[in-house]
């Protein structure tokens, strides 16, 4: 499985430039994120990178609270109806999606969706009895 990177951040000024300092000193590269913020002044910044393990052990190594959570990633089509398509698969099975994200590629013909959710394996598994395409851990890593 793959894994993106959650760091515990405080939402003031200058504190996502410390992240990004320290990961560019490591020489890794962010290939997505996400930052969502609570009104209580603190947020969970999520990292896809070429390096997770690397990058989790340098953020914690400077101080900053960062886990490794592991993703189910999507491949997809970039058309109109392709995301809804994706979560349709996980609704019917009852599952719910804690967190997500989603780019195009440089090709813009496809997309790729990072999903976190509970249980990465049964994720898996109902998406390959679907078809649907899911990339490896080298794959993600290599975009």
């Amino acid at each position: 499985m793959a894994h993106q990177v959650s760091i515990f951040l405080e939402n003031k000024p200058g504190r996502l430039e410390k992240v990004t300092a320290v990961l560019k000193s490591a020489g890794i590269n962010i290939r997505a994120m996400t930052l969502s913020t609570s009104s209580a002044g603190w947020g969970i910044l999520n990292l896809l990178v070429d390096r997770p393990d690397r990058a989790c052990e340098k953020l914690s190594g400077a101080g900053h609270p960062a886990v490794l959570r592991e993703i189910v990633v999507v491949s997809m089509e970039d058309s109109p109806g392709a995301l809804h398509d994706m979560l349709s698969i996980l609704a019917r099975a009852g599952l719910n999606v804690q967190n997500a994200y989603g780019t195009v590629l440089g090709d813009n013909k496809t997309a790729i969706l990072i999903i976190d959710v509970e249980d990465t394996e049964h994720v898996q598994q109902i998406f390959d009895s679907a078809g649907v395409r899911t990339l490896s851990a080298q794959q993600v890593y290599g975009l």
